[in-house]
């Protein structure tokens, strides 16, 4: 299909050569970022259908990759785009690892009519699911958008494209994955928006889909969250070399909906009292329309970036502080956290305690959803030795602010060796949920000819989860206390040094080429 697809492009683009649209100077070239340009203008009366034009976009790349210990990439367990250290719950866990990886390839191309219309199709070849990079990987599609420049101060977008959210990027040669999970919150969204140049300023908007923020997996009926993201950004161009931006996301997300939840099929579709046990009481009626109400949680957050280019040096930087960011393609170390009251009181640092009302609480089965709130940011430098030859440093954090509301690991899973299976990596009850996650790194890079570039890239992971609050201090050593008689029993904690450290810590090394073959 992908083939078929290509042929009428492949076509277009070995015939005559037409002269390339007008682009726009009036923000300099290595400021400009997908999300940022605003594309190209000047007015026409009226135009042939010869106006329309096609070009091939994209680069062919193929890169060695290492790690000495396992990382994860989005939640699994493999090298295509590592984001951050696993920590050792299985065997292989410490094992060194390596594949070779053509996957993050980009093929598109860009049609544009006249100077007011351009559409923009993107796609690579990644799949964070799958450690191997075999006959069964698919394309993903990155971008596919299209945006009209009605007046040089004015532009309308509509598809899948960069984040109107925290819209700085940090330097890379990773193209899939660089630092999705230590400060670049956002990364890909479908959208429809509008840009608007003022002076030094550019404003924008957007409204676009939540579904994809939630957790690593593939979501499905995202569009039974009926609220979409709702973003507004200012970028200010103080000097020809120096940006400024901030941002600011929110939406509700629709986490449970009991109204419409399959697990409900074969019951009354709307709470009726004169339908229920005879023995009801008004509580019991009461707590049974309560469970039938929908759940909805905040998410959004806001966003601080620069871009400042001087001489030979480059520079990136940008912070986020927000809550329920996280997302397939996005910096959010931790999903909203679902539990129950039973299992809050039992790994919390009161779980010891019995009798009374804390055996009715951990009796509950009632579901709470927990929000974390995290801040992330990263700073990154690109330095032009000379033309051919190039150097760089990064460095980003993200982290957790109210930790305690996190899942931890169960004490109980953490001595025993994980059988080999996705769950393993993602289940908070065996690796602890995310806390805290470092990236350092450092990348240099080769071009012997145009369009051909050599890279190498090492980057160190360090990556904190989270305990059970009880195993650790001195409530470790209580096995039960009960406040009211005064009665408890003590155990033997065991050896904290025979458990999995809730560090998780790698270093991984790429070492690969690339073509680019943008116009």
């Amino acid at each position: 299909m992908m083939i078929l697809f290509l042929l009428p492009i492949f076509s277009l683009a070995a015939g005559p050569k037409k002269k390339p649209a007008k682009e726009s100077t009036e923000i300099p070239k290595e400021l400009q970022t997908p999300e940022t340009k605003l594309g190209e203008t000047g007015p026409k009366e009226s135009l042939p259908l010869s106006a329309l034009e096609y070009k091939i976009t994209g680069m062919f790349k193929t890169d060695f990759a290492y790690a000495n210990n396992s990382v994860l990439s989005f939640g699994f367990d493999n090298l295509v785009a590592p984001t951050m250290a696993k920590r050792q719950v299985q065997a292989r866990d410490s094992e060194s690892r390596s594949g070779i990886y053509p996957t993050s390839s980009l093929l598109g191309t860009e049609i544009t009519y006249g100077t007011k219309l351009k559409g923009v199709f993107e796609a690579d070849f990644v799949d964070v699911s799958k450690s191997s990079a075999g006959p069964e990987t698919k394309a993903r599609v990155r971008q596919i958008y299209f945006k009209y420049t009605p007046n040089p101060s004015l532009e309308i977008f509509l598809g899948r494209t960069w984040d109107l959210f925290a819209g700085v990027f940090p330097h890379s040669f990773n193209s899939s994955a660089f630092m999705s999970a230590t400060g670049n919150v956002g990364w890909q969204r479908e959208q429809i928006g509008a840009w608007y140049k003022l002076g030094k300023f550019k404003f924008g908007t957007a409204i676009g889909t939540t579904g994809f923020h939630n957790d690593p997996q593939v979501k499905i009926n995202v569009e039974r969250n009926s609220m979409p993201t709702v973003a507004v950004r200012i970028d200010w161009f103080p000097t020809p070399t120096l940006m400024f931006t901030t941002s600011a996301l929110g939406t509700k997300l629709k986490v449970s909906d009991p109204y419409t939840d399959t697990t409900r099929d074969g019951s009354f579709l709307h709470y009726d009292p004169s339908r229920q046990d005879p023995n009801a009481t008004p509580i019991s009626g009461l707590l049974q329309k309560e469970s039938n109400k929908r759940t909805n949680l905040a998410a959004g957050g806001v966003s601080f970036g620069f871009t400042w280019k001087w001489g030979p040096l480059e520079s990136k930087g940008e912070i986020t502080y927000g809550a329920n960011l996280n997302s397939v393609t996005a910096s959010g170390i931790s999903p909203f956290q679902s539990t129950t009251y039973g299992n809050e009181i039992t790994d919390s640092q009161w779980g010891f305690l019995s009798g009374g009302y804390f055996n009715d609480a951990k009796a509950s089965t009632r579901t709470k959803y927990n929000s974390p709130r995290e801040v992330t940011g990263f700073l990154s430098f690109n330095y032009e030795v000379t033309k051919q030859f190039g150097i760089g440093i990064h460095a980003g954090v993200s982290r957790v602010t109210n930790p305690e509301v996190l899942v931890g690991a169960d004490y109980n899973q953490l001595t025993i060796s994980r059988s080999d299976s996705f769950q393993w990596t993602s289940n908070p009850r065996v690796m602890g949920a995310l806390r805290e996650n470092h990236d350092y790194g450092f990348r240099m890079y080769y071009d012997p000819d145009e369009r051909v570039r050599f890279f190498f890239q090492t980057d160190l992971f360090r990556t904190f989860y989270k305990d059970v609050d009880r195993y650790s201090g001195q409530s470790a050593h209580i096995a039960s206390y009960d406040p009211v008689t005064g009665a408890g029993e003590l155990r033997d904690p065991g050896n904290k040094y025979v458990r999995a450290s809730a560090l998780g810590e790698a270093y991984s090394v790429r070492l690969g080429g690339l073509f680019r073959f943008d116009p």
